[in-house]
Order: structure tokens, then C-alpha cells, then sequence
């Protein structure tokens, strides 16, 4: 939408002119948000504007078809996207069925309210999703219309794994590989489903096909913001104080310490904890990644708005073939 609002304020009188503002836009975009979700619509945005072509047309005009293109794409396209995929993805709801869901997305939540109205019993397990805890927000609107929900601890996963029927999570982006880019955790309860032989599915909006190919965790094009120190999620510090040597030899007048008895530091960090118990600090958050890769052969399928449900491979090939073409 961005783009979009930059194209009505735009001055440029000519396709050039014009595809430069959107190049320099879309660079600052991408350099600024951290969410992959932007990158890929960006590309998307790209890709559509360079086969726009627009010679043949006088460029008042053209301009004007790609404003309402666009804005038609933002208020129609993207939620018919969902409502496809949430008539695709419903079918794979047998009545009296449990689904364990990660976090927060629109559309998971309206394939789990559309199973409700076709009167599918349906019981959902979901994520508390530490540190934006969305999974909250998830519980609130399934129980506010019905459908048994319960939370789940983040380290709870494995433990109710064996009491659901599949897996069903929304996602960031898709990538070359076919793999996902979903929010933390996500990575952690595929690898759960599929050592306990549960089915995994992963709902995809298409125009979330992201033209990059992750060969790791941390090989993702997020930018690090200005405010953060830290280079890589979950890094050590620099500089880390050592404790005090530790002496030889003890006098003879000084006491001697059962092994059992604490040291004063851990006897202050124990009485601290009986006081109250211990908060994860703003820091400690800050340190930790907002996504993770979900490698292919941890999911089943693919559900997206192109049509029949896709294996990871498939996806593979379709945005490799789109990008290429």
C-alpha cells in the first residue's frame, strides 16, 4: 500500500522517472522493516510493474491503472487470498478433530471459525508465543465464538502432542527451498509433529513467495535495526567479567565451607527467587530472533490461494518459474 500512496503523490512524468521513485522506495522499505512479509510484496510489486510495460499508453493513464490496480489488490485481492485458501484448508478438518496452532494468523483463525459453521466439532491447542504472547489473541476470538481452545506453554508442545490431529500454522513467507518463514517457534513444533508422526500443514497466502533461498537460520535478509547492538539473535557478549582466581591454598584461620553451603552470590540469587519469581528483562528479549526457517521435509503441504494443496517441492518450482519467466 505504501507504494501504492507514493505513486498517487508522485510528480514524475515519465515511466523512468516514476520506476526510480519505486526502486529507491522500495529499497527503503526493505532496509527498514523487519517483517519478510514487506519484502516479498515488494517483489511482488516489482515484478508486476516491470511487466506492466506502459509504452503503448500515454503515461497519465498508465499511472492511474496502476493506482487502481493496486489499491484493488489491497482491498480485494489479499482477502480473497484467505478466503480461498480457508475453503481449501477446511476439508482437511474432520469433525471432532484437534489442531495445535502457533501464534496468531488471520488465516488459520478463519479456517478454524469456517470448520465452526459447518458445524465441525473442532477443539484447537494454541501457542502462548512468547514474547508478543499472540497466541492470546488467538484464544480470545476461537472462545468468543465457541470453539474449545486451550493455551499451551511454549515448552509444553511436546507434552500435548499426542492428543492433536495436525498441525496447522500461518506464515511470514515462503522461500525458494519450500521451506517457511514463520514466527519463533514454529521450527521447534514442526520438528515435534514430525517425530510424533502428526501431519503439518502451513497455510500461504501466494503473494508471500519470497525470492530468497535460506541456507540457514540466520541466513535471512532481515535488517538489523539501528537500536540493536547485537549482530545475530542469541549472541554471547563481547565481553563477559571473569570471576576471581581462585587461591591456592586457604589460611589457616579462615572457615571451611561445606559443600553444600552456597556461595553469596547464589544465596542472593535464591532469596530472590523466593521473593518473586524471575522475569525474562527487555534485553534478554531483544536478543532473541522474531522468525525461524521451517525446513521442507518437516511439512506435509503447502496450502495456498493458486488452487490444490502443494508439497514443498511444488511451491519450490512454481516461485522459481515465476521469478525466471
Amino acid at each position: 500500500m505504501a507504494l501504492v500512496e507514493l505513486m498517487e503523490a508522485s510528480t514524475s512524468s515519465t515511466v523512468t522517472g516514476l520506476a526510480t521513485e519505486l526502486t529507491l522506495a522500495r529499497q527503503l522499505l526493505v532496509d527498514t522493516q523487519t517483517s519478510l512479509g514487506v519484502r516479498a510484496g515488494c517483489q511482488l510489486w516489482e515484478r508486476f510493474f516491470a511487466l506492466s510495460g506502459g509504452g503503448e499508453k500515454e503515461f497519465p493513464s498508465y499511472k492511474r491503472s496502476l493506482i487502481a490496480q493496486g489499491r484493488a489488490f489491497c482491498a480485494t485481492t489479499a482477502p480473497q487470498c484467505r478466503i480461498k485458501i480457508a475453503a481449501l484448508a477446511v476439508d482437511f478438518l474432520r469433525d471432532d478433530c484437534t489442531v495445535l496452532t502457533h501464534n496468531y494468523s488471520r488465516t488459520v483463525i478463519q479456517t478454524i471459525l469456517r470448520a465452526h459453521k459447518q458445524h465441525k466439532r473442532v477443539k484447537v491447542y494454541v501457542t502462548e508465543a512468547r514474547p508478543s504472547c499472540l497466541g492470546m489473541r488467538t484464544h480470545e476470538i476461537l472462545t468468543d465464538a465457541g470453539i474449545p481452545c486451550t493455551v499451551v506453554l511454549d515448552s509444553a508442545v511436546a507434552y500435548v502432542m499426542d492428543r492433536v490431529d495436525m498441525v496447522l500454522v500461518g506464515t511470514e513467507a515462503v522461500v525458494e527451498s519450500g521451506g517457511l518463514v514463520s514466527s519463533t517457534g514454529t521450527y521447534q513444533v514442526a520438528l515435534i509433529a514430525k517425530a510424533m508422526q502428526k501431519p503439518f500443514y502451513a497455510l500461504a497466502e501466494s503473494y508471500k513467495f519470497l525470492r530468497h533461498y535460506p541456507l540457514s537460520q540466520t541466513d535471512l535478509p532481515i535488517p538489523r535495526l539501528a537500536s540493536s547492538s547485537v549482530e545475530l539473535p542469541l549472541s554471547f557478549p563481547l565481553a563477559v567479567p571473569h570471576p576471581p582466581p581462585i587461591p591456592t591454598s586457604k589460611p589457616a584461620s579462615a572457615p571451611v565451607r561445606g559443600e553444600d553451603q552456597d556461595s553469596p552470590e547464589i544465596a542472593n540469587t535464591v532469596n530472590k527467587i523466593r521473593l518473586g519469581r524471575l522475569e525474562v528483562t527487555k534485553a534478554m528479549e531483544k536478543l532473541n530472533p522474531l522468525v525461524d526457517v521451517t525446513t521442507p521435509d518437516l511439512i506435509d503441504f503447502i496450502i495456498t490461494d493458486l488452487g490444490a494443496p502443494l508439497s514443498p517441492t511444488s511451491v519450490s518450482q512454481y516461485l522459481v518459474a515465476q521469478f525466471s519467466s
